[in-house]
């Protein structure tokens, strides 16, 4: 199975202020994880650095598998198994 991340973003809205997004690209991290976990990867600070201490981060990812683009999201402190699931609209 190939897994081949598009993109993907981990971050918050400071302090939940809508003008105070930060945000870091993680696409060649989460490839790295990708690669090294066998697709399974916890999804936190410890994974992606902290882009915003003390708020609570989100993630998204665009994930080609198998030649299909499949979507996830999720909040911080939570695991995703890029080998199954995932939107595709």
């Amino acid at each position: 199975m190939s897994l081949v991340v598009q993109f993907a973003v981990y971050g918050a809205l400071d302090g939940g202020d809508s003008n105070k997004a930060l945000a870091a690209d993680v696409k060649g991290r989460l490839q790295q994880l990708i690669e090294t976990d066998g697709g399974v990867v916890p999804i936190n600070n410890a994974s992606f650095s902290d882009p915003d201490y003390g708020n609570v981060k989100h993630f998204g990812a665009c994930v080609v598998r198998d030649g299909v683009p499949h979507y996830f999201a999720c909040q911080e402190n939570q695991t995703i198994n890029f080998n199954v699931a995932g939107g595709t609209n």
